[in-house]
């Protein structure tokens, strides 16, 4: 429908409200008849059974068949009344749940086809399907009021006519003058809400941020700073907020405030011309322009929620008329190459990279060519080719890679890739699942190619050690797995999908040498030997085994040629080469000894080292799986999400009433609406009063003068007619006296209700906001501060949900239940006590009726709320999938799972809509049984005033019989919102638990130096450590006593360790056992702020913020602009910066997308030079990084930390061959340790075997 959409009108005259109409035209045309079925009846219950019951009593003659025959007629019409309204409601429901799930459906099949995303177009995202979505589905059952106004204001208007002529014209003009207003009240909210959701997008993506970067915000002891930038956002996302919250709470006021004006200005007029006004006709104009009261209160719900759904349209439009992605062609010239490009120019800030803010483009536009484009490609890869790609940091490896997959906007030029193809990104997408569903990736399992790929990227050893097996469940994003476990089960998805064209980005750097070795020799060079693979590498012992290897700089293919080809050219690549193998010389020198004792057996060596890994591997199946019930439960890391069971609790009322500003603040709202509510019901009772009052004084006037004038008639005498008449006019200014008096009273109750309506908007607005606002807070700050293993076990998207539609619930949808319910409670009550007082019989019917009541809402209130709760669980692994989708959705794309996703997030939403209709099912089955006892009320009242004539005046009847039919006009109104009040109170429950949430337990506050850690002396004694306490052990009894400014390298196969030695060194994770001392001060004894501040580390994965490349290095803002430039040159990035005219204010767009993983590596060094820390970690820190850089890098963290401890966690040994100590790591446990030459002299040490392995590759290469 969208297509057709938009090939009918084009991109800009498209619109999805359109796309709507034409989904929903039929169904709409239903419930409009349904709705004018309903007003119809609604107008005879109201206005012409209340003016023909009042004649009657008015009326001296009493018939019992006319009483019944009235009867009769309320009851079927209230009958129609309760079933066509609970039909209309529910009917619009299942419509928009038709059209929410279409909406998703097609918004995740557009994001499918982007072809770039970031962190605006995934918050987006985001909000579609939490939010946007939802307000469709409520369009779709409210929209229909619109369409049905003129019916009701036609229909009332003439039957007030036919009681009052042309004085009908007094309620129109009141009505359509309220509606105006509420129009242009609803037009502010609408442009208010416009502005909130821009602040609520940028919060959800910091968020998102956050959450995703929670390991790096923890060891850097930046909480607070993340915390402060959160709320900072929302202060300001709440100022707009805060403006719609009033300005709507002054909307609904004007609900039950216009039909009393619209009364008094009709009666009042009315009579002040000199018509006579009795019960009857008062009673009638009354119960009609309360019928008319759906035009102010339906009406201007429904085009709020129109006006939000406008917005929602827009966002949706904006969305799928992004730029799509379109894959390479398939035409290439030569039958035998696989991919060609010719004169093929590349560029990110191109026409179609416009996801950018426009500061973003502003800045990035002066970057140099090498970070935005690939200039004049030419290159032709043949079929069955292995390619390798070499070249320095940011010189556009990884972007080529993109341009072949289509992600990389095309300028100019010819490309064509042939065949299908598999991609490996430089960093690793892992989705939550089992590390089997990872490899296979919606392919089915053949056991046999399993094996085949799982020994050849050696995940042998390491699913040995997980818990389940294969079967183990792997964390969002991977953070159950070490960087190099995670490029290696991304290399093996793309040797089991059996393509053609494989596409490789870096996956040996983040490996140890052994495992460097086994995937290049077993997997890239064996199994597919006879696949095109394009290998993007800064490993370049393996480039001789390459059949073509092109060098790359500044975005262009500087040379292209063989390994041998290349070496005689003497360019860039015999350079780079020579460089490389003198530092394997320097190894191969210090290991001269070994060499000579064993140089014939070097490449035996080799071969024990592979052939050992390969004895590993060939064992059963059964390491895959394992089927103790035990070892599931361990191998499950997410925890499922649960709700809670029975009533809201009262501590979730507590929280939300602690939130407003206490007991105090909330009894003071609950009197501000009673005074408001009450002065309403005053307004009508006091008409009641005036019309009673006035007719029989009316009545006992004209009494008296037909007495007197009868008397003269009979006794023949003659007064004096001018006595006559002047007592006449007495009585007749007595009775103008009146009137004012009753009028001036009615009219300063409406003075008096108006200003109340104001006062509480403002003060209930400002009460509520301020409760939704400190419950986010509370929240923010309890998950920023929660352990690492919260959030291991909850997935992003999970968390992201509550802190969307949940926040959202509490900001927008529970302020205006709460102020509905509460207008409609008193109301009701107050209608209730007016019928009870003037007839005190009705008390005994309105026991059963009140018992009735209570039992339809004890038996729906729990399926409801539980309704609810299960659509808010249900949700989150909708938002959770959308989450991951936008993480890897180019890996999804490459291998061609479109479909597969396309179909999970269809059940998700199934899900949700299931559990939407089910609770909008139950709204109405309560409804309807609520709203037949509000009939029931009106028909007992209807009885009761007809079979008690004569025992009170018609005007006291009529108006009980008045207040009666509004209540029932009501109650449907009133059970919808306490019910739906009360679900969505889930929400402030879901917020809730956060504020119980365990965060990280400070074990100690003692005070230390200043400059504490002095020296830099680290004492691990027998740490043990588990990740969860259902876990095994990650560290087993580490004792290692680490010397000041010693430079100690953590070596080890890929899960050994090393990085859970970090993790215990940061107090990311409480220890089992043991001890960590730095500089004789144990760790558990300070707060983990003060010991994260004064360590410095660089994880694994380099994470860069949204935000200026100056907030990135030094949020504090502690530091000056010449320290910042220090630090860039020290990593050598300055030269970069300095291209750009923003230069530290240069925008870094969500996970620093606008660099290479390189660069983000070198700033991320950058910050930790700039910490000055006597501690410092390095992770892998230039796994991503071309020998080249690591060389100059190594040289400057040898100066600018010479003074400082420094723990060194590599896979290239070469990079930890200059530090004081080795530590050995095994399957958590340290095997060896000692300097580096000791152990290099020691032929049967561990290091010395790994070391051998790499030199004699090198010497092979």
């Amino acid at each position: 429908m969208w297509e057709a959409e938009l090939r009918t009108h084009g991109k800009e005259n498209s619109s999805v409200f359109r796309l709507w109409l034409k989904f929903t035209w039929a169904r709409l045309l239903l419930a409009f008849i349904g709705v004018c079925l309903n007003a119809v009846t609604s107008l005879i219950l109201t206005g012409y059974m209340t003016e023909v019951i009042t004649k009657y009593l008015e009326g001296l003659e009493t018939s019992l068949p006319y009483a019944f025959g009235l009867v009769g007629v309320v009851v079927l019409g209230q009958l129609i009344r309760c079933f066509s309204f609970t039909a209309v409601l529910f009917y619009g429901a299942q419509s928009g749940s038709r059209f929410r799930s279409g909406v998703i459906g097609m918004t995740y099949k557009k994001l499918m086809k982007l072809k770039t995303i970031n962190g605006r177009v995934a918050s987006e995202i985001i909000t579609i399907f939490s939010s946007d979505a939802l307000r469709v589905l409520m369009n779709s059952q409210f929209f229909v009021y619109l369409l049905a106004m003129p019916v009701y204001l036609i229909v009332g208007t003439a039957y007030i006519y036919s009681l009052v002529d042309f004085w009908c014209l007094v309620t129109f003009g009141t009505f359509v003058t309220f509606f105006i207003v509420q129009v242009v009240l609803i037009e502010i909210i609408s442009f208010l809400r416009r502005k909130t959701l821009l602040w609520t997008d940028i919060r959800i993506r910091k968020m998102n941020e956050l959450l995703s970067s929670m390991k790096l915000i923890k060891m850097y002891a930046w909480e607070e700073s993340f915390k402060h930038s959160v709320l900072g956002i929302r202060d300001t996302e709440t100022k707009p907020l805060l403006l719609s919250t009033i300005l709507n709470l002054i909307c609904n006021a004007v609900i039950p405030m216009s039909p009393s004006l619209a009364i008094v200005a009709t009666i009042a007029l009315y009579v002040t011309a000199g018509n006579h006004l009795t019960a009857s006709t008062a009673f009638g104009i009354v119960s009609t322009i309360h019928f008319m009261k759906i035009i102010v209160s339906f009406v201007p719900f429904a085009s709020r929620i129109f006006g939000e759904t406008r917005i929602s349209f827009e966002r949706i439009k904006d969305f799928m008329l992004e730029e799509e992605f379109e894959p390479p062609g398939c035409d290439v010239e030569d039958k035998e190459n696989a991919i060609e490009l010719r004169n093929a120019v590349f560029m990110w800030d191109g026409e179609g990279h416009n996801n950018q803010s426009e500061k973003s483009k502003d800045s990035n536009r002066h970057l140099s060519m090498a970070s935005l484009a690939l200039q004049s490609v030419n290159l032709t890869i043949r079929r069955g080719k292995h390619i390798g790609i070499c070249g320095s940091v940011g010189c556009g490896k990884s972007s080529l890679l993109q341009a072949f997959i289509g992600r990389m906007p095309q300028i100019t030029g010819h490309i064509a890739v042939d065949g299908t193809v598999a991609y490996a990104a430089q960093q690793a997408w892992i989705f939550n699942g089992t590390l089997r569903d990872n490899v296979l990736f919606g392919r089915p399992y053949k056991k046999e190619l399993y094996t085949k790929v799982v020994h050849a990227c050696g995940l042998d050893p390491d699913i040995r050690l997980l818990a389940n097996g294969d079967l183990t469940e792997i964390g969002d994003k991977g953070i159950n797995l070490s960087g190099g476990q995670k490029q290696r089960v991304s290399l093996a998805r793309a040797v089991y999908s059996e393509s053609e064209i494989y596409l490789l980005d870096d996956p040996l750097s983040a490996v140890d040498v052994h495992v460097g070795q086994h995937l290049f020799h077993k997997c890239i060079d064996k199994v597919l030997k006879d696949k095109t693979v394009v290998l993007v590498t800064h490993q370049l012992q393996y480039l001789k085994h390459c059949d073509e290897i092109y060098v790359m700089d500044d975005g262009k293919i500087t040379e292209h040629g063989t390994h041998e080809e290349l070496l005689v050219l003497h360019g860039q690549y015999t350079k780079v080469m020579e460089q490389y193998n003198s530092k394997m010389d320097i190894n191969t020198a210090d290991d001269n000894s070994l060499e000579d004792d064993d140089s014939d057996d070097d490449s035996g060596d080799e071969s024990i080292a592979i052939n050992e890994m390969t004895k590993q591997n060939n064992v059963k199946n059964s390491i895959y799986t394992a089927p103790t019930n035990a070892n599931h439960e361990k191998g499950i890391l997410t925890d499922r999400e649960t709700s809670v069971i029975g009533d809201i609790t009262m501590e979730t009322y507590k929280s939300y009433i602690n939130a407003a500003g206490g007991m105090i603040v909330t009894l003071l709202v609950l009197l501000v609406y009673t005074c408001t509510i009450s002065s309403v019901s005053f307004s009508e009772w006091w008409l009641g009063i005036w019309i009673k009052e006035t007719t029989e004084t009316v009545k006992s006037k004209l009494s008296s003068q037909n007495n007197i004038n009868d008397s003269m008639e009979n006794n023949g005498t003659s007064h004096n007619v001018t006595t006559n008449t002047t007592l006449f006019s007495w009585a007749m200014k007595e009775l103008q006296e009146e009137k004012e008096w009753y009028l001036s009273v009615y009219s300063y109750t409406t003075l008096v209700t108006v200003l109340f309506t104001f006062f509480k908007g403002i003060t209930v607005g400002w009460v509520m906001v301020r409760a939704a606002v400190k419950l986010h807070n509370i929240a923010v700050a309890r998950v920023i501060h929660a352990p690492m293993r919260y959030f291991d076990a909850n997935p992003t998207g999970r968390l992201l949900n509550r802190f969307s539609r949940d926040v959202e619930d509490v900001d927008i949808f529970l302020p205006n239940l709460m102020d509905n319910l509460l207008q409609i409670l008193i109301t009701i009550v107050a209608a209730l006590v007016t019928t009870a007082y003037n007839f005190p019989l009705f008390l005994i019917a309105i026991v059963p009726i009140g018992f009735y009541f209570y039992v339809v809402k004890v038996m729906a209130s729990s399926s409801i709320r539980n309704f609810k709760r299960l659509e808010n669980v249900l949700r989150s692994p909708l938002i959770n999938h959308l989450t991951i989708t936008c993480n890897g959705l180019s890996t999804i794309v490459a291998y061609h799972q479109e479909k597969k996703f396309i179909r999970g997030c269809s059940e998700h939403s199934d899900a949700t809509s299931m559990a939407l209709l089910l609770f909008e099912g139950s709204m109405r089955w309560m409804s309807l049984r609520m709203d037949l006892g509000g009939a029931a009320v009106a028909i007992v009242t209807t009885i009761t005033v007809l079979f008690t004539k004569g025992t009170i005046s018609p005007a006291l009847a009529a108006l009980s019989l008045s207040m009666s039919i509004k209540v029932s006009s009501v109650i449907q109104y009133f059970a919808r919102n306490i019910n739906e009040t009360e679900a969505r109170f889930t929400s402030v429950e879901r917020i809730h638990e956060y504020e119980s949430l365990v965060i990280e337990k400070e074990t100690g506050s003692m005070e230390v130096d200043r400059r504490w850690p002095n020296d830099g002396r680290i004492t691990f004694s027998d740490v043990l450590m588990k990740y969860r306490s259902d876990m095994d052990p990650v560290l087993h009894n580490i004792s290692v006593d680490i010397l000041p400014r010693q430079k100690v390298g953590i070596v080890g196969r890929t899960g050994a360790g090393k990085s859970s030695l970090a993790a215990a060194l940061f107090r990311l994770t409480d220890l089992s056992g043991g001890h960590v001392v730095i500089d004789d001060v144990d760790i558990e004894s300070i707060s983990r702020k003060l010991l994260r501040s004064n360590l410095s580390s660089i994880p694994q994965d380099p994470v860069l913020f949204a935000g200026t490349l100056r907030y990135n290095l030094d949020p504090f803002d502690t530091f000056t602009d010449a320290k910042i430039w220090d630090a860039l040159d020290q990593v050598h990035m300055k030269e970069k910066i300095l291209l750009l005219d923003l230069n530290l204010e240069l925008h870094i767009e969500e996970n620093g997308e606008n660099f290479s993983v390189g660069e983000r590596q070198l700033i991320c060094l950058a910050r930790a030079i700039l910490r000055q820390n006597k501690i410092l970690v390095l992770d892998e820190a230039t796994a991503s990084i071309d020998t080249s850089t690591d060389a100059m890098i190594q040289e400057t963290i040898r100066e600018s930390f010479s003074d400082c401890t420094v723990l060194t966690i590599a896979h290239r040994l070469n990079t930890v061959l200059h530090c004081d100590v080795i530590l050995v790591m095994e399957a958590g446990r340290l095997i060896e340790m000692g300097n580096p030459q000791a152990l290099m002299q020691n032929p049967s040490s561990h290091f010395s075997n790994m070391i051998r392995a790499q030199t004699v590759l090198s010497l092979d290469s």
